[in-house]
């Protein structure tokens, strides 16, 4: 009898030990969580919400790959549907988008771009963009402006963080 209420005492200690053990790290694990979220989020140029995240994600696997994530807002919706109904001519490369995820990020950047003004030229390059220019009133830039002239003050760009300068 004795032996049987020390086996109930020991398996009664486990269990509540475990329980502790695992609603500590659960609610460690979510803070963890929840600060890479948080501090993710509010790096980011542009904060993708609900619906958009799986477009954002999509467009950052399928482009920034290749290049610096362009934030979607600098050049129009316009453009960003060019650059997607045509993947086999990327600016000279072929890009292999399925249409599932041309969908997807098509929904994030027009979501998240903006529009062309009534008689502004639709422009290829962020060099044409006038957006781009509006967001750099004071600064100057190079001549010749290319993805990478991005990464020579936003050092995170590549990270699709322009917050950060250099």
């Amino acid at each position: 009898m004795l032996k049987k209420r020390w086996i109930t005492v020991i398996i009664a200690f486990i269990v509540s030990w475990s329980v502790i053990l695992g609603w500590g790290a659960s609610h460690y694990g979510v803070m963890a969580q929840n600060s890479l979220i948080i501090s993710k989020s509010t790096k980011s140029v542009d904060k993708a919400t609900d619906n958009f995240k799986i477009g954002e994600e999509s467009y950052l696997e399928n482009c920034a790959t290749c290049h610096i994530p362009i934030p979607p807002a600098v050049l129009p919706q316009e453009t960003w549907q060019t650059i997607l109904e045509n993947p086999g001519n990327h600016y000279g490369t072929k890009v292999g988008l399925t249409g599932f995820n041309q969908r997807l990020m098509w929904l994030y950047l027009q979501g998240y771009s903006r529009q062309l003004l009534k008689d502004e030229r639709k422009p290829q390059y962020i060099a044409q963009s006038r957006y781009f220019f509006a967001l750099h009133p004071r600064v100057n830039l190079p001549s010749t402006i290319t993805l990478n002239s991005c990464v020579e003050c936003h050092s995170q760009a590549r990270n699709f963080d322009y917050q950060d300068e250099n």
